[in-house]
């Protein structure tokens, strides 16, 4: 390479330079590259602004929420600070709310609230709830303007906290009697404790025998494998 030449950091190789300008081709060859580099970035731009604004609630894996927006104070109407028709919603602001939301309720409403999620829309939160005015007016108080929807739930998540301990504790239990019992998780909307196993018939049955009408929801879930290091 001569003095007149130095890398290109495009295309890898060496161009004209202290004021020599490229072959027309080369020039062509050079334009072209860099339009794919900055269309691939673009594009890649894109993916992650989507997966943000479509990412479900965290939560703990909770139910997809039914869309349609609603008060804070009831189940109809707009949420309060919906934008869903407007501005893209900050996807981390949403999740500090989420978990200041939670924090707040399970120490002051343990025996009605339940949980919170994301909506599929990505521009609100739902918490679930038993009825308690009580709740409603002091979540409108601490969170004025949050995007946040109402809904009922018909059991507080403490009950379902004390129920899923209880399965837990009795994994080694079921394993002597031959039901293999994979993931123990509290649904957020309040519904039920979600109890994953092999064999969903069979783990049915024997739950019911011991636990009677508590609210679980038995699902056919594999165990997890861990991959050996």
């Amino acid at each position: 390479m001569n003095r007149h030449e130095q890398d290109d950091p495009v295309t890898g190789g060496a161009v004209a330079g202290l004021g020599a300008t490229a072959p027309p081709r080369r020039r062509a060859k050079i334009a072209g590259r860099a339009g794919a580099a900055l269309l691939g970035a673009l594009a890649a731009g894109c993916l992650l602004t989507t997966a943000a604004c479509a990412s479900p609630a965290s939560g703990g894996g909770g139910p997809a929420a039914p869309g349609g927006a609603a008060g804070a104070s009831d189940t109809t109407g707009r949420a309060v600070g919906d934008t869903s028709g407007g501005a893209p919603v900050d996807q981390v602001k949403l999740a500090r709310t989420a978990d200041r939301i939670d924090a707040i309720l399970r120490r002051d409403f343990p025996r009605h609230y339940a949980g919170v999620v994301l909506a599929p829309s990505g521009h609100r939160l739902i918490v679930y709830r038993r009825p308690s005015a009580t709740l409603d007016a002091a979540l409108r108080r601490r969170f004025p303007g949050a995007p946040v929807q109402i809904r009922d739930a018909p059991h507080a998540a403490r009950e379902l906290d004390a129920l899923a301990a209880r399965v837990r504790g009795d994994i080694g239990y079921w394993r002597r009697r031959g039901v293999s019992v994979t993931s123990v998780a509290v649904r957020p909307d309040g519904t039920a404790v979600e109890v994953g196993v092999t064999g969903v018939a069979r783990a049915s049955a024997a739950l019911r025998r011991r636990y009677g009408s508590a609210p679980l929801k038995v699902v056919e879930a594999g165990p997890t494998l861990i991959p050996a290091r």
